[in-house]
C-alpha cells in the first residue's frame, strides 16, 4: 500500500520559511511510513533562490521532479508555486537515479539513470517515474525508448521539463535539490503497486477522418506522407504554412501504430529546409497519420472527464501531467484545466498534483490490450496510485 501526502508553498524568497511550510503541511512524524519518495514541480526560480536546496536539507527522503509553467494541488493553482507529492509506504521501496548529460550519446546517457536507480535491487520494479529534459533537438521519445529498453518494459509515467520562458531556457529536471537542463531523473518503485493510467487528447470527431500513411521518417523526423514531402502534404490538406511552422499549440497530429492500439498525439516542433517536420515523438513508417484540432472547450472537457473517470475516494493519490500546448490553447484562462481537475479531486477527497509538461510519458494499451510505454503531445496523462 502507498499513502499519498501533498504540500505546497508560494514562498520563493525565504528558503527556510518555504521548507518549514512544507514540513508543517506534511506532518511527517504523524504521516510518514517506512519508505518515502518526493515528486516535485515548481516555477524555475525556486531553484535560483535556494528553496530546492533547503528542501533537500529538510526532507528525510529523496525527491525528483522538474520545473514547469504552472502547477496545482489541494485546490491551489498558480504559476509561482512549488508542489510536493510524497509517496510513503511500509511495503514499497523507492530508488532514484540521475543520468549523465544526454547531449552526446542520448540513449546511453539516459540508461545510466535507470541503472543507478536499479543498482543493488533484486527483481524488476513495478513502476517508474521519469522526468526528462526539454531539448527541442532531441526527441523525448528517444529518452523514453532507452528507459523502456533498460527496464524491459516496466510501466513508466512522467514528463518533460518546462518553464515560463519563450525559449524554455530555464526548464530543468530536479534531483535531490540539484537541477540540470540536460539530465534525466528516474524513480523506481519495488513491491506491490496498484497503478492505473489514463491519456486523453480530444474527442474522435475532432480528428480528420481521411487518415494518411507515413511513408518516410527518421525517428521523430517526418519525411513523407503518402509518398509526398511532409510539409507539402500538410499544405495539400488545407493547413497554412504558418499553422505548420507554429504547430506547437496549433495543429495536433495523431499517430496510429501499425497493428492497432491507442493512437497518440504529436506536435510539430519545427520544419527543415527540405520540407520535413520535426515532431515531438516517434513517427514510424506505416503508421497512420491524422490531423486534429483542439480548443478551449476540448481542453477543459477532456480534463474534467478524465478526472471523473480516474479519481475516487478510494485512498489513492493522483499525478497528472498536461501538455504545454493545452496550456497555450487556454489563452487568458490559463488555469482552467488545472482548476477543473483539482475541483473534481477535492470533491472526491483525492490528494493530487497537476503540472504542465513539455511532453508526456504514459503507458497505453496496444492492439492486444497490453500496456506499452508511449510519449505523447497535446495530452493530459494521469496516474492513480495506491
Amino acid at each position: 500500500m502507498i499513502k499519498t501526502l501533498t504540500a505546497y508553498t508560494r514562498e520563493i524568497d525565504d528558503p527556510e520559511a518555504a521548507a518549514a511550510e512544507i514540513l508543517g503541511q506534511l506532518d511527517l512524524p504523524k504521516n510518514q511510513l517506512k519508505n518515502s519518495l518526493g515528486l516535485v514541480s515548481c516555477f524555475s526560480e525556486f531553484a535560483d533562490t535556494g528553496v530546492l536546496a533547503a528542501l533537500k536539507d529538510a526532507l528525510p527522503f529523496e525527491f525528483i521532479g522538474s520545473t514547469t509553467c504552472l502547477c496545482g494541488m489541494a485546490g491551489q493553482t498558480d504559476q509561482v508555486l512549488l508542489c510536493l507529492t510524497v509517496l510513503t509506504s511500509d511495503t514499497v521501496e523507492f530508488k532514484t537515479g540521475w543520468s549523465d548529460s544526454v547531449m552526446t550519446d542520448t540513449e546511453a546517457a539516459t540508461a545510466t539513470a535507470y541503472a543507478r536507480a536499479a543498482a543493488g535491487q533484486k527483481g524488476r520494479p513495478s513502476l517508474g517515474f521519469v522526468y526528462a529534459p526539454l531539448i527541442l533537438t532531441i526527441s523525448g521519445d528517444l529518452m523514453l525508448t532507452a528507459l523502456d529498453k533498460a527496464s524491459g518494459g516496466v510501466p513508466l509515467f512522467g514528463s518533460s521539463a518546462l518553464d515560463h520562458t519563450m525559449d524554455y531556457s530555464t526548464a530543468q529536471t530536479i534531483y535531490n535539490g540539484g537541477t540540470a537542463r540536460d539530465r534525466v531523473a528516474v524513480a523506481l518503485l519495488y513491491g506491490e503497486v496498484n497503478a492505473e493510467f489514463d491519456a486523453v487528447f480530444v474527442d474522435a470527431d475532432k480528428i480528420r477522418r481521411q487518415k494518411a500513411i507515413i511513408t518516410g521518417s527518421k525517428y521523430n523526423l517526418l519525411i513523407s506522407v503518402n509518398n509526398t514531402n511532409a510539409v507539402e502534404y500538410l499544405l495539400s490538406i488545407g493547413l497554412t504554412r504558418d499553422q505548420i511552422t507554429n504547430g506547437l499549440g496549433v495543429v495536433p497530429l495523431t499517430v496510429g501504430y501499425e497493428g492497432g492500439g491507442k493512437a497518440v498525439a504529436r506536435a510539430v516542433y519545427s520544419t527543415t529546409r527540405d520540407g520535413y517536420a520535426v515532431c515531438g515523438g516517434e513517427m514510424p513508417v506505416n503508421a497512420t497519420l491524422g490531423v486534429g484540432r483542439i480548443d478551449y472547450d476540448d481542453v477543459v472537457s477532456t480534463a474534467e472527464a478524465s478526472a471523473r473517470k480516474m479519481l475516487a475516494p478510494d485512498g489513492a493519490g493522483a499525478l497528472a501531467f498536461s501538455c504545454m500546448a493545452r496550456y497555450l490553447v487556454l489563452g487568458a484562462r490559463s488555469q482552467a484545466e488545472a482548476e477543473v481537475f483539482g475541483a473534481v479531486a477535492c470533491e472526491r477527497g483525492t490528494p493530487y498534483q497537476i503540472m504542465y509538461s513539455g511532453g508526456e510519458i504514459c503507458p497505453v494499451p496496444d492492439e492486444n490490450g497490453k500496456l506499452k510505454n508511449r510519449f505523447h503531445n497535446f495530452s493530459l496523462v494521469t496516474c492513480k496510485i495506491r
